[in-house]
């Protein structure tokens, strides 16, 4: 059994996958610590050459899997890499998104089945020499000192993405990505996790987790108003349910929080028209 596996699921993958998986290659963590699972969920025939090309760049050591699926959606994708997983530990990498040498060892080392472990975080739009700190989260790890033995409800922004960190496979369990939403789903699936999450921490500054700016991801598109509402009461709904079924292992201000959360995602999504 790995220690790692890293999930990364692609969708009719540009020139950024092979930027993404180099800087995997180049990782300072011995290669018989991790593997990596790929899972291919756009144009298969087309796609599936280029993305083995790349593969065959890899050091010979390091174990990489790639499976296919005509089932559209990242949730989709990463709940398959999920089951793949034979990693203690699962680390999500979005196919356009880069890490830092040192990324996976300074994950690691803070690592356990209790805490989820918090890299520091820059965005790019060309390449990661010219970042910035765009990415919502930015702010909040300039203080990060600030948040460790916080509670849920102060940390709830460091629970409401599944990249740039680390998650023992113990926390996840059964827990998977809804399917049934392609906007919101990243923070639901985190916030189904907290019950088992006891605390954060962080890794040095120069762990670094890279996120793409670009006109095409799905932050950025345009989705027409009735489907924005529809799917915004509908995540509410499952928010709420979670919570009544599962009282009283869930923090109840962490949950209510994700409601005007919601919402905020949705008006800015609108915003994007």
């Amino acid at each position: 059994m790995y220690k790692i596996s890293i999930i990364i699921p692609t969708y009719n993958p540009d020139d950024y996958i092979k930027e993404c998986l180099t800087s995997i290659f180049q990782q300072t963590l011995s290669t018989n610590l991790f593997e990596i699972i790929i899972i291919l969920n756009g144009d298969v025939d087309k796609y599936t050459p280029r993305i083995k090309k790349i593969i065959e760049t890899a050091p010979k050591d390091l174990h990489i899997s790639f499976y296919t699926t005509t089932t559209k959606g990242v949730s989709n994708a990463r709940n398959i890499g999920i089951e793949k997983a034979t990693g203690e530990y699962i680390c999500f990498i979005d196919d356009d998104d880069l890490i830092s040498p040192t990324y996976l060892t300074q994950l690691l080392e803070k690592a356990n089945d209790k805490t989820v472990v918090i890299s520091n975080v820059h965005s790019f739009k060309k390449n990661a020499q010219e970042c910035s700190n765009n990415f919502f989260i930015c702010k909040q790890l300039s203080h990060k000192n600030d948040y460790i033995n916080a509670s849920q409800f102060k940390i709830r922004s460091f629970l409401a993405f599944p990249v740039a960190k680390i998650i023992h496979k113990n926390i996840i369990g059964d827990r998977r990505f809804d399917t049934r939403f392609k906007n919101g789903e990243d923070a639901l699936f985190i916030t189904t996790l907290s019950d088992r999450i006891k605390s954060i921490d962080f890794t040095n500054d120069d762990a670094i987790y890279y996120v793409r700016e670009r006109d095409g991801s799905a932050s950025r598109k345009k989705i027409p108003i009735k489907e924005l509402i529809n799917t915004s009461i509908k995540l509410i709904m499952t928010y709420i349910n979670i919570y009544i079924k599962n009282f009283p292992r869930y923090n109840f201000l962490l949950f209510l929080s994700r409601i005007p959360g919601v919402i905020k995602n949705a008006y800015c999504l609108y915003q994007n028209k």
